[in-house]
């Protein structure tokens, strides 16, 4: 009987050694490696045009130069809410920059006409004092009034940063630093959409009431020749999107301007 349980402990532990003999030997190319998890991914990830440093600040900035009014178009977002990029996409834009502000409702705030649409209506605001315009023969403007003629798109925003050749003073309430978009006409009629942004965040950049001498002072660096600009929604609800400049927004766009 001693015998009999002698041989069986000693099959037993053959056979553990066996086992564990094998778990040893694993051919190690067959088991999936272990790696780091990809950070999660930046929601604004972005390779600026250059930087500037105006009133002891420094910012980032991209830009996008447009010569032909036409090229441009509006995409109203206030309903379907899709993000920047797919919107981009399916619009076959070369670039694409956020448009206007739009209230709690999804409205547009002022005057807003697209896709042959007037979905917003003028408003009086020392704010919102500007607007960019396109009619359909083929010319663009940014004003200080509505003309009286056949839109292609119309777009009432503000503030005014610089008519004229002027920058405009601005006091602003409760001014915060955030990401600046901006439309700029020039001295011979190209448009230039601005992004400004901070090179360590991308979601922060200047005061609104500090934004004319940032973008008069880019300007100058560039001889980019801005005569007009008009501020477009910023901070979190505003995108860019221009050769290796990626931001994205937090929260939708109420609108696009997009560049073919």
């Amino acid at each position: 009987m001693k015998r009999v349980f002698f041989v069986v402990v000693v099959a037993c532990i053959a056979v553990l050694v066996w086992i564990a003999y094998q778990f040893m030997n694993i051919n190690l190319d067959q088991v999936a490696p272990i790696t780091k998890r990809d950070p999660t991914p930046t929601l604004a990830a972005t390779k600026p045009d250059a930087g500037i440093r105006v009133n002891n600040e420094s910012y980032a900035y991209s830009l996008v130069r447009v010569a032909i009014a036409s090229n441009i178009t509006l995409i109203p977002n206030f309903t379907d809410k899709t993000d920047a990029k797919t919107l981009a996409d399916a619009n076959g834009c070369r670039q694409a920059i956020s448009g206007g502000f739009y209230d709690k409702a999804g409205k547009p705030l002022g005057f807003f006409f697209a896709d042959n649409r007037t979905l917003g209506q003028e408003i009086h605001s020392t704010l919102l004092n500007g607007f960019f315009w396109a009619d359909t023969a083929g010319s663009a403007l940014i004003s200080t009034a509505l003309p009286d003629i056949p839109y292609r798109f119309a777009l009432q925003t503000g503030p005014l940063l610089l008519f004229n050749g002027q920058t405009m003073p601005l006091t602003i309430e409760n001014d915060e630093h955030a990401r600046r978009m901006v439309v700029g006409k020039t001295t011979n009629n190209q448009f230039i959409f601005l992004a400004v942004y901070s090179g360590e965040s991308a979601y922060f950049g200047p005061l609104l009431s500090g934004l004319p001498s940032v973008v008069s002072s880019i300007s100058s660096k560039d001889n980019l020749g801005i005569e007009d600009a008009l501020n477009l929604d910023g901070g979190s609800a505003s995108a860019f999107y221009s050769g290796d400049t990626r931001l994205s927004e937090l929260t939708p766009v109420g609108s696009l301007f997009c560049v073919k």
